[in-house]
């Protein structure tokens, strides 16, 4: 079956839509990273069929045209929007990782207030997801907050902000450096398809590798971009709360 046949496949069972829905997913998805429709289908395909910590061949290239990319803003918010898509999901977040400190820090995010961006605004601890997935370089899902022992400390946080549960992807660079974090939340206990959860590594993989390149340019003017109510600044700091 040629591959774009079995990427269509892949997303009409994700998201129970027809074939023509699931190839305008791919459609936009091919021209929000600028790479063609057929490797885009392949490297999705591939994703699912191998599943485990270790990536499919090839994944790990950089996404052709993402150098042109006006901002490093607008690659996070594109990358976000696409994530929260795969995952039916409203709201979410990219954290880059500090070189120096190794903390995350929030530089995109949606469906959020204030709060819950200064509460998170740089995560040093395991006790969340994104710790967790950073400290294990691996993708975690927090079922539900409200049970989970470890995000006990930040159940506060959680319940004002309207999450319930939560899912993290390591988004890491061709020598297996830590990059950066996306994370999306639901309102209630969620269970994820794991083939959803295959699909978006998929998808984090392949900007791994740009992120990194983008942000050696980024990081040295000084400012971290950040989506919706939150504003760009430079030297986020916060108390260490994981998000």
């Amino acid at each position: 079956m040629p591959v774009i046949e079995q990427a269509k496949g892949i997303l009409m069972a994700q998201h129970d839509c027809g074939p023509d829905e699931a190839f305008d997913l791919l459609r936009r998805a091919s021209q929000r990273f600028n790479i063609p429709v057929r490797v885009l289908a392949a490297r999705l395909v591939h994703g699912v069929q191998r599943p485990g910590p270790q990536a499919a061949p090839g994944l790990h290239e950089p996404l052709p045209g993402s150098r042109a990319a006006s901002t490093l803003g607008a690659l996070l918010d594109e990358v976000l929007e696409l994530a929260l898509t795969l995952l039916h999901a409203e709201r979410g977040n990219v954290q880059l990782a500090d070189p120096a400190t190794g903390a995350l820090r929030i530089a995109a995010q949606r469906g959020f207030g204030a709060e819950f961006v200064e509460y998170f605004a740089a995560v040093t601890d395991d006790g969340s997801a994104c710790g967790r997935a950073a400290q294990q370089h691996a993708q975690v899902v927090i079922t539900d907050v409200t049970t989970d022992p470890g995000f006990a400390p930040h159940r506060e946080i959680a319940l004002a902000s309207g999450f319930r549960a939560v899912q993290s992807t390591p988004l890491v660079n061709r020598a297996g450096h830590l990059v950066g974090m996306l994370s999306t939340h639901y309102p209630r206990p969620t269970t994820l398809p794991r083939r959803d959860l295959q699909t978006v590594s998929s998808f984090g993989a392949l900007v791994g590798e740009s992120l990194s390149t983008l942000l050696n340019g980024a990081q040295a003017e000084g400012f971290m971009p950040h989506s919706g109510p939150a504003t760009r600044r430079s030297g986020l700091s916060s108390h260490p709360a994981p998000e």
